[in-house]
């Protein structure tokens, strides 16, 4: 038997799919997979709503009624009520529809209810009432005038370099009211001996600082504590004896003076007075 081919069947039936799934968006409308499945669930969701559609009409449809038969004096149960009990056999959509293009034919639907429920009807015109805004008297009040502040500015105090003869004077002082204070060394340094073999022969003694200590560990073992001075005043002076060193072009060894102990800046300032006095 010739073999068969099904090909133009399955091309037929995937268009028929893509051609459902025309004006969605990206693959979903080129894709047979993806049109499908999309296809698929927007049939679910139009079941949906075909039956959601009807629940809406009929709540607008309840809303409308009852807002046109509050003016009579009925609600919409009891207007329900009595076209039920009048035999009157209209529909909710009707009903809406009659309200809205034919209130005249609509009263007398209402009077015909209220018949058969024994109540009279008399419409109740609803006006809107006049609202009278009165406008409020402004008391006047007396405005004191502002008073104009003149912004301050802060002003710093500013530093006076001190003289040469009070960097002298003040280190004088210094070594006359410390002398047995600053009479007293403390040393840094641990002296290790280590083994090195050179050729492994000779051997050598090395001398091993010991590891750096902070300012306030350092100033806890020299007795800085009991310098009663500030420290930004000693600075102030071992700078400004410093700087007489450098304009007599006189080598100092790099130091940084922050990071020094009070009792280390006043050993300071007598090393620097002593190069100069040379």
């Amino acid at each position: 038997m010739a073999r068969v081919k099904f090909g133009k069947v399955t091309r037929a039936r995937r268009k028929r799919w893509i051609k459902r799934a025309k004006g969605y968006y990206g693959t979903k409308k080129s894709s047979y997979k993806k049109a499908h499945e999309q296809v698929v669930r927007s049939m679910a969701y139009a079941f949906i709503g075909r039956k959601q559609k009807k629940r809406d009409f009929r709540q607008l449809w309840i809303v409308r009624i009852n807002a046109a038969v509050r003016p009579y004096g009925l609600s919409y149960s009891k207007f329900m009520n009595g076209l039920k009990l009048a035999n009157i056999d209209v529909n909710r959509k009707m009903l809406s529809e009659i309200a809205i293009n034919n209130p005249e034919q609509f009263k007398t639907i209402v009077e015909t209810a209220a018949k058969a429920l024994g109540s009279t009807v008399k419409k109740v015109e609803v006006k809107n009432p006049e609202v009278k805004v009165e406008a409020k008297k402004e008391a006047t009040k007396t405005v004191a005038p502002k008073k104009v502040v003149e912004p301050t500015v802060a002003t710093k105090e500013v530093e006076v370099e001190p003289s040469v003869d009070e960097a002298h004077a003040f280190l004088d002082k210094m070594e006359d009211k410390y002398s047995e204070h600053l009479a007293k060394t403390h040393h840094d340094e641990v002296e290790v001996k280590e083994e090195a073999h050179v050729d492994k022969v000779k051997k050598e003694t090395v001398k091993k600082a010991a590891p750096a200590k902070t300012t306030a560990e350092r100033a806890a073992v020299d007795g800085s504590h009991a310098i009663t001075e500030r420290r930004s005043e000693l600075q102030k002076y071992s700078n400004k004896l410093r700087s007489m060193a450098k304009e007599a072009n006189i080598s100092l060894k790099d130091s940084n003076l922050r990071d020094m102990t009070k009792k280390e800046l006043i050993v300071y300032m007598k090393n620097v007075r002593k190069a100069l006095s040379k």
